[in-house]
């Protein structure tokens, strides 16, 4: 291998990865943010295709190695400008999965067209991974180092500017590291002229198709802009997410407005003010009103369920988690809270409400009362020594996605039991936690942090009579359940009573409450919510859970899906009462994952199984035991490529969303696991060659590193990360590097040594062996998402161990048989 070998395939590999980063950003843009995974499978279903039709074409490619490289150099720098908006022009809707039968087929051709970009990239790292020949693993580890440097790369980039107008860079990247390899092989002058025709042909594909995302139609963003007069005031972008906006004299929206505040003398001289719409990739972030520093002008949020707390005691100290836009502060400033303590993830928001709008806010941020802290929010609770007399959670998903079953596969760590438990240590003696949920029928939500407060209760030493320390009440659009550290008092009932008496609330539970006292304005057939909730607090709880149709259990921080209610064996039921309506409305978000996976499998198996078809002979000598052993490798190539790609992949999507605890958001979490699991996978690559020269339990040696790996996390993970996630950032990078680059060293073993035996006894088999293990990794990469949701991390890490128990005895009794030769 020559030199600009090496560096065509460092920049294709760090192009890449970057494009793979860019992808889910911009999907989350146009749909939501959990087709993340969707990404990855999309990478590596290209990857495994140039995998297998290199198996076929190999030879013939050899013959002018150079030539094919820079012309598939040149379709994949022109591929990453236009592969997204052509895909744009399929106008998929995932929503109309469930109603229009072409809806898969429009899915299935969006998949592979935004696949594109992977598939010739892929050629160009198979086509030099399968030359490498004895010199594989330091080519592998190139191609891993490249990927990590990529993925890193990308997050100071996209401070740039939305991430569509980065894709020509990458382009750019891919004909940089062309240069040498058409310089050498077409001359200087010849070589310049193509470098230049690429870079032109790039720029004009760009402005003639240019990569703007087309929102979703049922997304925040695309209703407020049909609303009159409306327009975008401001945009800001970045790793976390585009920032937008939206005015208009139209918007006037309190979630869960009482109908009684037109009623109320005082309205008169308090309307709702004039608000501006925040979004966030598009997805309603909150609403920010105009506040003009009178808290009069505020009278509407206390005929909102979150005003709640504020009847029921007279909280000091107020801590409000996700302040957004600023309506929760509103409302403590209306309540006249002396103290409020407002912490906001989003630097870009939080900004917005600083600058430019700060005038049209009221300064909220600014004033004395307020103190704002731009941090996430477990990471603020961690590192506080203060106690707070009332915590607030409100509404922190859309009421679209919320109500859509959109949020299903979303991980978010402020709902589970470490985190409540987590509230609970940081409330005064008198202290409350009050969440506020979109209402859903049947009920959900509102159950599962019921479900999941109780735990927490219990895990904080109230066993008896938890259900003491809860007041549940609901609006016609939203619930509020109010969390006591101390059992709620005979007045703290009484002045809850009066509250949704005045407002026309449902009361729905508190310990000894009657039924005739719930269901009584906003009438349903049943009082379902009530039935649920003092079923759910009762001695029978646990039969209760086991019985209902939704998922109930608490969620925890190993399996922090909230939004996820699909029980598997309830789906028949699901079907048979509510038809296929249950899909789109409970779990929208589950049926594109769903939907992923059979394409996946699809693709992948026939990827996989095509190219069996066409192979030739392995060997041409004639001595049956030749044929024997070959034919043994045939399956032992499938059953060790294949378990060691879906393993891979298991212990990827198990580490992405469980380090987004540590680093607050999905995509720092998914660039610095990425880049550590592939810098350090390279270096495992390196250093393969020599544990497999000289060892030859070698393979067993990493499957222990591995397994030792799990062991230590299930039994010290979550001290480890309780307590680092109060560290300084710098410390918590540190502690996600040294994690994932522990486990990435030994995870880079497998595959380099199983092409070095492959290309050493059966070299025809190379590239079906990568096409194996690309294809199986495009499995993986949806398989595991969906055991993450439904069983939790630490049991998708446990089944990625067996996977690579499997590959091993595969390995030494089909693949390397004969042992190492001296």
């Amino acid at each position: 291998m020559k030199r600009s070998h090496y560096l065509l395939l460092f920049f294709t590999s760090f192009s890449v990865l970057a494009y793979e980063i860019l992808l889910m950003r911009l999907l989350s843009i146009v749909w939501w943010h959990h087709f993340a995974y969707m990404v990855i499978s999309l990478a590596l279903l290209g990857f495994g295709a140039a995998g297998a039709f290199l198996s076929l074409f190999y030879e013939r490619i050899e013959k002018m190695l150079d030539r094919w490289l820079l012309f598939l150099g040149l379709l994949t720098a022109l591929s990453f400008s236009l592969s997204f908006p052509l895909s744009q022009k399929m106008d998929l809707d995932p929503l109309q999965l469930v109603w229009r039968s072409r809806e898969w087929w429009t899915m299935l051709l969006t998949y592979l067209v935004m696949g594109l970009p992977f598939l010739l990239a892929g050629g160009i790292v198979g086509t030099l991974l399968t030359g490498a020949g004895q010199e594989a693993h330091r080519m592998y580890a190139m191609d891993l180092l490249g990927a990590g440097c990529g993925a890193l790369a990308i997050v100071p980039a996209l401070y740039g500017g939305p991430p569509w107008i980065l894709l020509p860079a990458l382009s750019g990247l891919i004909v940089l590291g062309m240069s040498g390899l058409c310089l050498r092989a077409c001359g200087l002058t010849k070589g310049i002229a193509l470098l230049l025709m690429t870079a032109f042909m790039v720029i004009a594909g760009h402005r003639l198709m240019p990569p703007i995302p087309k929102v979703h139609h049922t997304k925040g963003l695309a209703v407020a802009l049909s609303l009159p007069d409306a327009e975008v005031e401001a945009v800001r972008s970045g790793p976390q997410g585009m920032v937008q906006v939206v005015g208009s004299s139209a918007i006037r929206e309190v979630p869960g407005l009482s109908l009684h505040f037109s009623l109320d003398e005082r309205s008169k001289d308090s309307a709702i003010p004039p608000q501006k719409n925040v979004f966030l990739d598009a997805d309603s972030l909150g609403l920010m009103s105009e506040f003009k520093g009178d808290r009069r002008e505020l009278l509407h949020l206390d005929y909102t369920t979150m005003a709640l707390p504020y009847h029921v005691r007279r909280p000091m100290s107020v801590l409000v988690l996700g302040a957004g836009a600023g309506t929760d502060v509103l409302l403590a400033l209306g309540q006249g809270a002396p103290e409020i303590t407002a912490v906001e993830a989003n630097k870009q928001v939080a900004d917005l409400l600083d600058g430019p709008f700060a005038r049209f806010s009221g300064h909220i941020y600014s004033r004395p009362e307020v103190h704002l802290d731009v941090r996430e929010a477990r990471q603020f609770i961690h590192s506080t020594p203060r106690n707070f007399d009332l915590i607030q959670i409100s509404l922190l998903d859309s009421f679209g996605s919320s109500a859509g079953g959109l949020a299903s596969a979303e991980e978010s760590y402020l709902y589970t039991v470490e985190a409540f438990s987590l509230y609970l240590s940081r409330l005064s003696d008198s202290g409350m936690l009050a969440v506020t949920r979109w209402l859903k029928l049947p009920p959900r939500d509102s159950l599962r942090v019921m479900s999941t407060a109780i735990e927490a209760l219990k895990v904080a030493g109230i066993v008896d009579a938890p259900d003491r320390h809860l007041l549940f009440i609901r609006s016609w659009k939203t619930s509020t359940i109010l969390v006591s550290k101390v059992p709620f008092s005979e007045r703290d009932i009484a002045s809850a009573t009066s509250f949704c008496d005045a407002r026309s609330f449902d009361l729905v539970y508190y310990a000894g409450m009657e039924e005739k006292r719930a269901n009584r304005y906003d009438l349903l057939e049943e009082p379902y919510y009530f039935l649920s909730a003092r079923t759910l607090a009762g001695e029978n709880a646990k039969t209760f859970v086991e019985d209902y149709i939704f998922d109930l259990t608490p969620t925890t921080d190993d399996r922090p899906y909230f939004s996820h209610f699909l029980r598997l064996d309830k789906a028949l039921v699901l079907l048979k009462n509510l038809g296929r309506e249950w899909l789109t409305l409970i779990e929208a978000g589950y049926v594109f994952i769903a939907a992923t996976l059979v394409q996946a499998v699809v693709a992948g198996s026939a990827f996989i199984l095509l190219p069996l078809l066409f192979l030739r002979p392995l060997s041409a000598a004639p001595a049956k035991k030749v044929k024997r052993r070959d034919k043994r490798r045939i399956p032992g190539t499938l059953l060790y490529f294949g378990n060691i790609g879906l393993a891979f992949m298991l212990m990827e999507m198990a580490l992405l969303p469980r380090f987004t605890f540590l680093l607050a958001h999905p995509i720092y979490s998914a660039v610095l696991v990425l880049s550590s699991i592939f810098v350090f996978a390279g270096l495992g690559s390196l250093c393969v060659r020599r544990f497999q020269d000289r060892w030859r339990s070698f393979l067993w040696v990493a499957l222990s590193g591995i397994i030792l790996w799990v062991g230590s996390m299930s039994l010290g993970g979550e001290k480890l990360f309780s307590e680092a996630i109060a560290w300084p950032l710098w410390a918590r990078l540190s502690v996600v590097m040294g994690l994932s680059g522990f486990l990435a060293f030994f995870l880079g073993w497998p595959f380099p040594a199983g092409l070095r035996v492959t290309a050493k006894t059966s070299p025809k088999l190379v590239p079906w062996a990568w096409g194996v293990n690309g294809c199986a990794s495009v499995v993986g990469a949806v398989l595991g998402k969906m055991l993450s949701i439904s069983f939790g991390f630490q049991w998708t890490m446990i089944l990625a161990c067996g996977l690579y128990i499997v590959a091993a005895t595969a390995f030494y009794a089909l693949l390397d048989s004969t042992g190492r030769e001296h």
